[in-house]
């Protein structure tokens, strides 16, 4: 019995060894897979922005030192621009703007002789025919007119002033270039030929025709100008944000082409003055390219 025990126990131990084998063989070991970094797509415009804005003048760059009777003028009190700016961090941003000024023109309206030549035709009641031909002046609408209008280029930083409830005042100028013209005529008449038939004595007719002379002749001491100079201007304001990438701000500025030349009219008619300089309000729409 005792060696029937022992048999028993030896099978066994045998079948638990050959069991445990088994199992060793199915075991696979753990993979480890490292974790893949997130993919963080590629912001293509952050930090860069469009915007356009409209500003109204509250002074007259180009004084009129005399107003007579027959003056008239014409301001554009308006300007505008487009450009495109860069937020460098929450503080800092620059801009590229284009735009147009505030312009003018004036005309100082009266009576001038115009020079021509005038040809007289007699008809009498039998047909006969006499004409008679010369050197002549009438009366003709004359004026001192001129004009001015602006263009310009400018680069300008901005320092953002941080967010209060929704609104972030701002502080800021920039340097860039004007382009200004002007074109003055002093004397400038507008003559207009004429024909006339008018019953006579003779039972005929009388027909009179005045012909100006080369309209050249009349566009009278004419000066013009075209010229690029620096500008700079200064200014602040505040924006607020009506969207994720739209918002509106609304600001002063001070722009100043100090070597400028513009003409304006005084006691004797045209004159030139030089250096002109606007006070701006402003207000703009600026959409981030987020």
């Amino acid at each position: 019995m005792k060696s029937h025990g022992i048999l028993i126990f030896s099978l066994a131990v045998a079948a638990a060894l050959a069991g445990n084998a088994a199992n060793a063989a199915d075991y696979d070991p753990p993979i480890f897979v490292d974790n893949a970094p997130e993919y963080v797509p590629v912001e293509v415009g952050s930090g860069w922005y469009l915007r356009g804005d409209l500003g109204y003048s509250l002074n007259k760059p180009y004084d009129y030192f005399e107003t007579p009777a027959g003056f008239t003028s014409s301001e554009i009190p308006v300007s505008g621009s487009i450009g495109m700016g860069y937020h460098f961090n929450d503080y800092l941003r620059g801009e590229l703007n284009f735009g147009i000024l505030p312009s003018s023109k004036f005309s100082n309206n009266y009576t001038a002789s115009c020079d021509g030549t005038q040809t007289v035709t007699v008809t009498d009641g039998t047909g006969n025919t006499s004409a008679f031909a010369g050197r002549s002046t009438r009366d003709c609408p004359s004026s001192d007119n001129a004009k001015n209008k602006s263009y310009n280029g400018m680069a300008n930083a901005y320092f953002d002033l941080g967010t209060f409830a929704g609104f972030t005042p701002y502080v800021g100028g920039g340097l860039g270039v004007a382009y200004t013209s002007y074109r003055s005529a002093k004397g400038d008449r507008h003559c207009n030929g004429s024909s006339t038939s008018v019953p006579n004595g003779q039972g005929g007719t009388t027909t009179t025709i005045f012909e100006c002379d080369d309209a050249s002749t009349y566009s009278g001491d004419v000066t013009s100008e075209r010229q690029y100079n620096l500008a700079y201007s200064i200014g602040a304001g505040f924006n607020y944000r009506i969207s994720q990438n739209t918002s509106v701000d609304l600001g002063y500025e001070y722009y100043s082409v100090p070597g400028a030349r513009y003409v304006s009219y005084g006691a004797d008619g045209p004159t030139f003055g030089k250096g002109i300089d606007y006070h701006q309000l402003k207000v703009g729409l600026r959409y981030d390219l987020w």
